[in-house]
């Protein structure tokens, strides 16, 4: 084993051994953050959107690009409901929300419109299969060669 990959594993067992706070999910900071953020779902839109209208343009139908479509077009799908979803959320009215010990435990729906919001808290309905895609897809290619 190369040293490089040694001190790779090291990493990730110290990692795994003195875990921190992940800070995963975190609020972006002020109006300012939101916006760069949401500039940044345009731009992941469009890039999504430009590589799919080339894909069909070329008519590209060897194995595994059926499912690398289908990825696309689930990330396209993702960007969308998040994108909308951090736009409702400054506008839910923080009374919706049930607490409990300072964390959030459920969300009141009183129509469509909030049905939408919490739709668009449930995002991993649409990303975690879209990544089940990309692995078929890249598993097919990787079979090819």
């Amino acid at each position: 084993m190369n040293t490089l990959r040694k001190a790779i594993y090291a990493c990730f067992t110290l990692a795994a051994w003195w875990p921190t706070a992940a800070l995963a999910v975190q609020q972006h900071g002020g109006a300012e953050g939101l916006v760069a953020h949401q500039i940044g779902h345009a731009f992941f839109v469009g890039g999504i959107g430009y590589l799919l209208l080339m894909i069909y343009r070329a008519d590209i139908r060897s194995r595994g690009w059926f499912e690398f479509k289908t990825f696309l077009w689930l990330i396209l799908a993702w960007n969308i409901l998040t994108f909308s979803g951090h736009w409702m959320r400054e506008y839910v009215d923080p009374a919706k929300y049930t607490r409990m010990n300072n964390h959030i435990v459920s969300y009141q729906v009183d129509g469509i419109a909030d049905g939408y919001f919490y739709l668009t808290r449930l995002d991993h309905l649409l990303l975690v299969p879209a990544f089940v895609f990309l692995l078929l897809s890249l598993r097919k290619w990787r079979q090819q060669v």
